[in-house]
């Protein structure tokens, strides 16, 4: 049962032959009444200021809850991240090696085409240069037969058209042919 300073102030007790002194009686109840009041008061302040911790307390725990979720949550997006740089990573190292290899292979290719190719054009170049040298020997063997013919032959063949002198050139690329 709770007593409050209200009802102590207003408790009226009965009268009776040698009692007790009703103003020592009233006073000590008015004393009770004011420290059961100031009493009722701190502990009604402790009560609010407990609710208020408890409040907090549980802001904060959640808040910390909050936290260690957001910890969490951040921990496992930082491994995901690592995860994912590190594949990618992975990826463009073997893009690289695909595309250094292929680079590779390509220029293999072109350096064969190019060995190829220029061996092919020194052949045509041996080619080329045994038909002038072929050219040039008959040129010469037909000025020494001129020359051998004497003059007057020569003097003949000075009016050839060029028609005529194609024919001859002809003919000497015939004989180179034949003993070629």
């Amino acid at each position: 049962m709770k007593i409050t300073s209200w009802e102590v102030k207003n408790q009226k007790f009965k009268k009776k032959f040698k009692g007790y002194d009703p103003t020592e009686v009233d006073n000590f109840l008015e004393i009770l009444a004011g420290e059961i009041e100031e009493g009722t008061k701190e502990i009604n302040l402790s009560r609010e200021k407990l609710s208020s911790l408890e409040a907090k307390l549980s802001e904060y725990q959640n808040m910390e809850q909050t936290l260690q979720t957001v910890v969490l949550t951040t921990q496992k997006t930082a491994e995901e991240l690592k995860k994912n740089a590190e594949k990618e990573a992975e990826l463009f190292v073997r893009e690289a090696q695909l595309r250094s290899q292929k680079l590779l292979e390509e220029s293999g290719s072109r350096v064969s085409e190019l060995k190829r190719e220029i061996s092919e054009l020194k052949n045509l170049k041996e080619a080329y240069v045994l038909k002038f040298k072929s050219m040039l020997d008959l040129h010469k063997n037909l000025l020494e037969s001129l020359e051998q013919e004497g003059g007057s032959r020569f003097e003949k063949k000075k009016d050839l058209t060029d028609e005529e002198m194609q024919k001859i050139l002809n003919e000497f690329d015939k004989k180179e042919k034949k003993e070629s």
